[in-house]
């Protein structure tokens, strides 16, 4: 058996308004198809890259061209999405499995297919290496961008957001995991619950936490993954909503602002577990936001002017 690492870059609606939703939701366009074939070793032993021509979001979405380089003037250049698949599909050969680093590319895959009305049984099991980089390395349950865990297991980086340069990062990372114990325990990995409206990411400890600050100040609990750039994300400070509730805002170098929720549960031995939800930013969000910073300075205004006068009593 064959082990293909994919990896697709994709365009999408400039507006909502814009967004194909029948005989299917397509939030995005595949533009470009990048894979590694491996060996029994995990060692690349050929490559796969191929432009798509889109048919329905056919001008670059700004903030995507800025990350893959792939202008509207390229697009001419590339097959029709049928055309593209076919040769992908002979190049795959007849027995594989896809490795891919995240949940998307499949649904999206799976998606432009739906859209084109072209036959899916054909593709095989597919295994997101994530779970598994997190089960043996990170030991966090979170979505990690692959520039993180490159840096991580310093590894030498091809650059980002090219389809095969993407792929070929990801085989590097197999090489440093035990694959076939992945493989065993994949079917024991959590996949990402259905998201509310507006919610693009959750990021939950397996730690305990003695104090909440302790948690509030926590590498895995302060960044998050852009879903829309798949860059990391820092969170700003955090900022209490009420009881075990905090929030806070952040910003990703592509442009795109997010709400994030922070909240604590506490354990029977009085540790606290911790996790976060992470928004789109709306005007709703920022206005609570901000509602919050004026509740917070009047707080610590009143606790200045409570010491102030404490101070002079004494």
């Amino acid at each position: 058996m064959t082990h293909i690492v994919l990896d697709l870059e994709w365009n999408q609606p400039y507006a909502p308004k814009y967004m194909i939703r029948k005989p299917i939701k397509l939030t995005g366009e595949i533009v470009q198809i990048g894979a590694a074939k491996l060996n029994e070793e995990f060692e690349v032993v050929d490559t796969f890259k191929i432009m798509v021509q889109p048919q329905f979001y056919t001008r670059m979405h700004s903030k995507v061209a800025k990350l893959t380089h792939i202008y509207t003037d390229d697009l001419q250049y590339g097959f029709p999405f049928r055309q593209a698949l076919t040769h992908f599909k002979k190049w795959c050969g007849s027995d594989f499995v896809f490795i891919t680093w995240g949940w998307d590319d499949i649904g999206m895959l799976q998606d432009n297919m739906a859209i084109h009305e072209l036959d899916t049984s054909w593709l095989p099991q597919a295994f997101n290496l994530q779970p598994m980089y997190n089960n043996q390395i990170s030991k966090e349950d979170r979505q990690a961008s692959l520039r993180e865990a490159m840096e991580r297991l310093n590894l030498d980086a091809a650059e980002a957001h090219d389809a095969l340069n993407d792929a070929r990062n990801t085989a590097q990372i197999c090489r440093c995991l035990d694959m076939a114990l992945g493989f065993e325990m994949y079917d024991s990995f959590k996949k990402p619950r259905k998201k509310d409206d507006g919610e693009v990411a959750t990021a939950n400890t397996r730690k305990s936490y003695g104090k909440r600050i302790d948690a509030m100040r926590a590498p895995e609990l302060n960044a998050f993954v852009c879903n829309e750039c798949g860059e990391t994300v820092y969170c700003g400070e955090w900022v209490r909503q009420n009881g075990d509730k905090f929030a806070t805002i952040a910003k990703c170098s592509c442009g795109d602002e997010f709400f994030i929720r922070l909240r604590f549960r506490k354990n029977n031995d009085g540790t606290f577990r911790a996790g976060i939800v992470v928004y789109k930013m709306t005007d709703e969000f920022r206005t609570q936001y901000e509602e919050l910073l004026v509740r917070q300075a009047i707080k610590e205004e009143k606790a200045r002017q409570f010491h102030a006068i404490e101070a002079l009593a004494v």
